[in-house]
């Protein structure tokens, strides 16, 4: 990595004017518009896909907890509202190399050939860690963190028999009627793990995975979803579309930022602010730091989702560290010759 091999360039040789710099930089934002505008096409056609790759995780915690993995919609753009956010942000993320690129291009006249060379590695860098950090929420944290959360609401049970107010409160409800004959059950429906691959009118069934039974009527399924008589939930989960997809792009905006953090360490030591060794022996001042920032940048309460953020960061921190050595060894060894 010869980040700092001598090269001798002379910025004064490609100095603009005042107007030549006025009118590269128009050049370079209509370029960069360009790229968004064709990114925003791409992720407008992509958009169902994008969402439901969001609502993955929703769907499989609710439906492992027996809930009907459905939003609601509170108003009548709502969902319109969100198609449209959701294209402009991954429109943004993908079309952020070209317009990094055409501000380097603008940039990159009158900069020095060891600070274009900071720049060439930072900023790439930078974007896929900031996409690591997306992904690594999206496809892993998230769903067990939905579980988690969603799975609160059995902290608050219905009230039952069990409950003494409530029996005295009901106390003139008839009482249930004892008997030791045998009931008969009308329906016994098969269980599967899925759906069965061939059904046709009439036939019922039950899918385990899925936890729900399901009834095929002219040509149509329909179904319902199964919770067990004994976890009666006083809280249904029921989420708006547009404070899911805000929590999940926030979450994701998070993680994304809590990546960044092997970026600062190496700038920190390649540009001599701070040296390695100092970094190193306040290790444990940068994971209190780390945990801090977690706290800060996660929007949910819960301690599993700061740890989540946290390690991740802390090991990136000591990548980070080790990278910063090696470059902080080089620039010592150009230096001395």
């Amino acid at each position: 990595m010869a980040l700092f091999r001598p090269r001798y360039r002379d910025p004064d040789a490609t100095r603009m004017t005042f107007g030549d710099h006025l009118e590269e930089l128009r050049r370079r934002v209509i370029y960069a518009l360009i790229g968004f505008a064709v990114a925003v096409v791409i992720c407008w056609s992509a958009g169902g896909f994008i969402i439901e790759t969001l609502n993955a995780p929703y769907t499989v915690a609710m439906e492992q907890l027996g809930y009907d993995p459905r939003m609601v919609q509170l108003n009548p753009i709502e969902s319109f509202v969100e198609y449209v956010k959701i294209t402009m942000e991954f429109a943004l993320v993908l079309s952020a190399p070209w317009m990094l690129f055409q501000i380097w291009l603008f940039v990159a006249a009158g900069l020095y050939p060891s600070e274009q060379r900071i720049v060439r590695l930072f900023a790439p860098t930078s974007i896929g860690l900031f996409v690591l950090g997306a992904s690594f929420m999206i496809a892993i944290v998230l769903s067990g963190l939905l579980k988690f959360l969603i799975s609160v609401s059995m902290w608050l049970p219905l009230p039952d028999d069990e409950n003494f107010l409530y029996r005295w409160l009901n106390k003139s409800t008839p009482a249930q009627v004892q008997t030791t004959q045998p009931v008969t059950l009308p329906l016994a429906a098969p269980v599967f793990d899925g759906d069965p691959a061939q059904v046709t009118d009439g036939d019922v069934w039950i899918n385990r995975s899925k936890r729900r039974i399901s009834v095929r009527y002219d040509g149509e399924t329909y179904y319902a979803p199964l919770q067990p008589a004994g976890q009666q939930k006083y809280v249904q989960p029921f989420f708006s579309i547009a404070e899911y997809l805000g929590f999940v792009v926030n979450l994701s905006l998070a993680f994304g930022l809590g990546f960044q953090i092997p970026i600062v360490v190496v700038f920190l030591i390649v540009l001599g602010i701070v040296p390695a060794s100092a970094i190193a022996s306040a290790r444990r001042y940068v994971l209190l730091g780390v945990v801090i920032f977690a706290a800060i940048l996660t929007p949910t309460p819960d301690a599993a989702t700061m740890l989540l953020l946290s390690v991740p960061m802390y090991l990136l921190f000591e990548i980070g560290l080790v990278v910063g050595r090696m470059l902080e060894k080089q620039r010592r060894e150009v230096e001395e010759t």
